[in-house]
């Protein structure tokens, strides 16, 4: 699956709010937590992330206000995200694995 990089929050919560249908799957997988979510609740759950992602932006000021932590499979039609956390910046040639996830469910083992 090809993910694109989502570059201001404000436009994450656009992107959020095209979704429709569908049994989401959330997992943060630093917390080892995985949830079945409505499409409220996955929108409310991406505003929670986008929140945090603005607090780090805001507190970590040599963070270039331009850095990308969400990515979104299809972003007309979302139906995957992946978001990193501030442990995935750095100069490493590769992305760590993403701290939480958020797909529709018929992804699941794709994602």
């Amino acid at each position: 699956m090809r993910y694109y990089g989502i570059p201001s929050e404000s436009r994450v919560e656009e992107i959020a709010q095209s979704i429709e249908s569908g049994i989401w799957i959330y997992e943060d997988l630093n917390a080892r937590v995985r949830q079945e979510l409505s499409v409220e609740e996955a929108k409310e759950r991406l505003k929670e992330i986008i929140n945090q992602i603005r607090e780090w932006k805001e507190s970590f000021t040599t963070m270039s206000k331009s850095t990308i932590f969400v990515f979104v499979h299809e972003p007309s039609q979302p139906k995957a995200f992946k978001i990193y956390d501030t442990s995935s910046l750095g100069c490493s040639t590769e992305l760590s694995p993403p701290r939480w996830k958020l797909y529709l469910r018929e992804l699941e083992g794709k994602v």
